[in-house]
């Protein structure tokens, strides 16, 4: 354990590629913080990807490097690609460790990808502290690699467990942005103009969209309201920003009143928690909002995840009665329009799949985590 050493306690976070990635981290240290307003942070990611705009806006510094992932397709331009790739890491490895010592921090903290292994192996090779957050069921690479050296290990589900040494293993599930623990149902329904009566869908594919989903959802809607089907309902689409015009709605039969497009939703925790059913991907930070939120859901994972990560997600909920998996090789509009179908009639399922969704949130984790990051550090 680590002594509380003169001075400010300082940290690194390495994370970043992807909400799963960045916000459990974000969660984490948003409780350090508020505990201990002295303790610095400084955030190591990727220069060009989601975290190098998100992070300085809460007013972190933040150090990007330039990191790209690795492409598992075989192909000539991937090879290539994946020799770039192996160069980037050569040189952030080296940048890593420059960081790692300049700062001196009390630990580093990962939750895995391509942006945080090069500042992972940095902790390794200078001797400092590494806690790694492992949001998936399946460990990606990095994580994998990186568990054996590390300090204490978070996962979000106990079948990663068997990944990581188990006496620096502790299953918390995986931490959730506090926003989406504080809306309240009934109030963001009105917010919405959303009635009681209204089953409301919510179909996430990302800030980037997801092709699939914007292919098939409105035709499956479409054979939704052909069927008949009496029961009121919205489907509030997020598209991607600048796919709204590939996302082609029958607006004779499906008006804005029921189908409703919009290419980027800023406050998802106010629609997540109006929302009856959830059509996303397999994400790990979206799993974990849809766990605490306990919603129902229809999953359908990005195919092209690192190691299938997100249909092994994916798979694990539908195991457990808490989510429909449909991977993209079976999505049509007729698999994804049947089972809206059976959600939107049956309230007793939505309930049954959404209690069945908490089991793999816990909305005190990042609070846990915290508490046991306290403890190494003696701040206790």
């Amino acid at each position: 354990m680590n002594q509380l050493r003169k001075g400010k306690n300082k940290i690194i976070i390495a994370a970043g590629g992807s909400g799963g990635h960045i916000f459990p981290a974000l969660s984490v240290w948003e409780i350090l913080s508020e505990r201990h307003p002295d303790m610095e942070l400084t955030w190591v990611g990727s220069s060009h990807r989601m975290e190098s705009t998100l992070v300085p806006s809460k007013g972190i510094n933040f150090i990007g490097l330039r990191q790209t992932e690795i492409r598992r397709k075989l192909s000539l331009g991937n090879i290539f690609y994946n020799l770039r790739t192996l160069w980037f890491l050569k040189l952030s490895i080296f940048r890593s460790i420059g960081i790692v010592r300049k700062i001196k921090p009390d630990f580093v903290l990962t939750t895995g990808g391509f942006a945080a292994g090069s500042v992972g192996l940095a902790a390794w090779l200078t001797h400092t502290p590494l806690v790694i957050i492992e949001p998936n069921v399946y460990p990606g690479m990095t994580n994998r690699y990186l568990g054996k050296h590390a300090k204490l290990v978070f996962t979000a589900y106990r079948q990663a467990e068997k990944y990581f040494p188990e006496n620096i293993t502790k299953t918390t599930g995986s931490p959730a942005r506090r926003e989406i623990m504080l809306s309240n149902r009934d109030d963001s329904r009105k917010k919405l103009g959303v009635d009681e009566n209204t089953v409301l869908i919510l179909a996430m594919g990302g800030s980037q969209g997801a092709k699939g989903i914007n292919s098939a959802l409105p035709d499956a809607i479409k054979y939704l309201v052909e069927s008949e089907t009496r029961i009121k309902f919205k489907i509030v689409h997020q598209c991607g920003k600048g796919k709204s015009e590939s996302v082609i709605v029958d607006r004779k039969r499906m008006p804005e009143s029921i189908y409703e497009i919009t290419e980027f939703i800023n406050d998802v925790p106010l629609y997540l928690s109006a929302s009856d059913i959830v059509i996303s991907r397999a994400g790990a930070s979206t799993l974990s909002e849809i766990a605490c939120r306990g919603a129902a859901s229809i999953l359908i994972p990005f195919p092209e995840s690192a190691e299938n990560h997100q249909v092994m997600n994916a798979r694990e909920w539908e195991k457990s009665g808490a989510a429909v998996c449909i991977e993209e090789k079976e999505l049509t509009k007729e698999t994804l329009g049947k089972q809206i179908e059976l959600l939107i009639k049956d309230a007793r399922l939505r309930k049954s799949m959404g209690d069945n969704a908490r089991e793999f949130g816990d909305p005190s984790a990042a609070e846990t985590i915290a508490d046991c990051l306290e403890y190494f550090l003696n701040l206790k």
